[in-house]
């Protein structure tokens, strides 16, 4: 049996000294660690920090680049040109390659480069499985509004094309997962596996960069990192703090940036919201060192969003720290509940917002209770190192199926 495999993942791969330490670059660990050979293709384009790529850090992973254009926003024509113009070049790649491969992993969105992907594998024969970290267009219903169903529809093509390609799925929530058969109507082998983080990484990270963060003593830290965009209702977050200014010790940190930083620190601004400190972005390692020295993590969500168990879940629970969740998923309201780890609020609801947090400031033993349950579910379910051992499962029973 050839043990190779082909990962394409245009925009979710990058190495340690890009931005950190991304979920497919975990992936890719995991197979080489498993004696895999492996050839990654991705975009010259880094998603994330939204630059060109510095081709000449040295890695031992052969990556191959495929030359894209620029963009500046999620939201960004020119973001559709360069996934069309990686869709192109990666078929015509594949197409020269594919009998060289056991299988090929590939994430989507962008669903018309999973569609491609999958088309040459399955003329080919070789098992084509689909990672699914986004949902599109479904996570788009919040930008279009009443118009979305006619403006997302090529989306919705090209993942129903993409599914009907697929030999297996991962998926990073239960939900994720399933939505590769809602419409197809056959058994497609499986695995639900959380973006999770690599926890022994994570503390390295926190031990080295804790001195970096500078916290006084009588300060309590709410902490939200990642995107400020329309998905995620910082605006709410504001109005939360606002209502708090007046207690002096609790002070908001937002890591992050987006389309909306601007908006949201001009709404702080007017509220006279001098409690809530925007930081931009910042690397992992110097998050990790924020999270370690939170008090409360918050997991912020606009109503009606179609995500779930998302990147920061990992990292919030392995910084062993009470959450607050906003996002309305039904999967991730059950694991903070199921797993005592913190407090469901309604989305944009500021006065819940508000009330979470005063329960968790007046109550240290409901802290550190919450905590230490976040810290070993992080072990348990949210660790890289043996949680993504299951998409190597998946690829080696699709192998021997399929040989």
């Amino acid at each position: 049996m050839k043990k190779r495999v082909a990962i394409v993942s245009s925009q979710y791969f990058w190495l340690p000294e890009e931005a950190g330490p991304s979920r497919f670059y975990s992936i890719v660990r995991v197979f080489k660690d498993n004696g895999y050979e492996v050839d990654v293709y991705t975009s010259s384009y880094e998603h994330h920090e939204k630059k060109q790529r510095d081709k000449s850090i040295t890695t031992d992973l052969n990556i191959i680049y495929i030359d894209c254009l620029s963009y500046k926003k999620n939201i960004d024509p020119r973001r559709e040109l360069s996934n069309i113009m990686f869709a192109s070049k990666i078929s015509k790649k594949l197409r020269e390659n594919i009998q060289n491969y056991s299988a090929v992993y590939c994430s989507v969105p962008p669903n018309n480069i999973g569609k491609y992907v999958g088309e040459i594998c399955s003329k080919n024969g070789v098992p084509f499985i689909v990672d699914i970290e986004d949902l599109w267009p479904e996570a788009m219903s919040t930008m279009f509004g009443k118009f979305s169903n006619f403006i997302t529809r090529p989306y919705m093509v090209d993942a129903e094309k993409t599914y009907s390609y697929a030999d297996g799925v991962v998926g990073t929530s239960e939900e994720y997962t399933s939505r590769a058969w809602k419409n197809n109507k056959r058994s497609i082998p499986s695995r639900t596996v959380y973006v999770g983080t690599d926890i022994a990484a994570f503390d390295i990270e926190v031990r080295d960069n804790l001195d970096k963060v500078e916290k006084p003593d009588d300060e309590f830290w709410v902490i939200y990192t990642g995107s400020i965009g329309h998905s995620y209702a910082i605006d709410n977050v504001v109005r939360a703090a606002s209502q708090m200014k007046d207690n002096e010790r609790i002070k908001f940190k937002i890591l992050g940036d987006g389309p909306l930083r601007a908006e949201c620190e001009e709404l702080a601004k007017k509220m006279n919201c001098y409690n809530i400190e925007f930081l931009g972005y910042v690397t992992h390692p110097i998050m990790a060192a924020y999270l370690s020295k939170s008090d409360v993590t918050i997991n912020s969500f606009a109503r009606g969003v179609a995500q779930s168990i998302v990147n920061k879940v990992g990292d919030y629970l392995a910084a062993g720290k009470p959450m607050i969740n906003t996002l309305e998923n039904k999967e991730c309201c059950a694991l903070i509940t199921d797993n005592a780890v913190g407090i469901n609020v309604s989305a944009e609801n500021p006065n819940e917002l508000v009330n979470a947090i005063n329960k968790m400031y007046l109550s240290k033993e409901m802290r550190m209770s919450f905590g230490n349950n976040a810290r070993l579910l992080a072990e348990k379910r949210f660790d890289r190192k043996t949680s993504y051992m299951e998409i190597i499962d998946l690829i080696l029973s699709l192998s021997r199926n399929n040989g």
